[in-house]
């Protein structure tokens, strides 16, 4: 029964690692767009006095990708931390499957 039980579980770590994978994937493609955004912002504010109502919204703006970028590198580490725990559980997983096969065709002679 705990092997069957391992097996389902194991299948279930992988596809929810194969989750937060692809979720790290989008997140770090959106950090470098938030930081290309970024950098064309800070290019474009340097066409304009710092004391313009331009030049004001822009600051204003890079502010709220840097803040973005703060909060997506947060979501990443939670990702990323998430991701280690289930490798750990997997280990686990796996450790107890292969118990299970070893007991199962195992012959005891008394």
């Amino acid at each position: 029964m705990s092997l069957l039980i391992g097996i389902m579980r194991r299948r279930q770590l992988n596809m929810e690692r194969s989750t937060i994978q692809w979720q790290l994937m989008l997140i770090s493609s959106a950090i470098a767009q938030a930081q290309h955004a970024n950098m064309d912002l800070q290019s474009v504010g340097t066409d304009y006095e710092s004391d313009t109502l331009l030049a004001k919204k822009i600051q204003q703006r890079e502010y709220k990708f840097k803040l973005l970028e703060e909060k997506l590198k947060l979501q990443k580490e939670e990702y990323e931390t998430r991701l280690e725990e289930i490798k750990q559980e997997l280990q686990s997983v796996n450790d107890m499957i292969n118990n299970s096969i070893s007991e199962l065709f195992s012959y005891k002679v008394a």
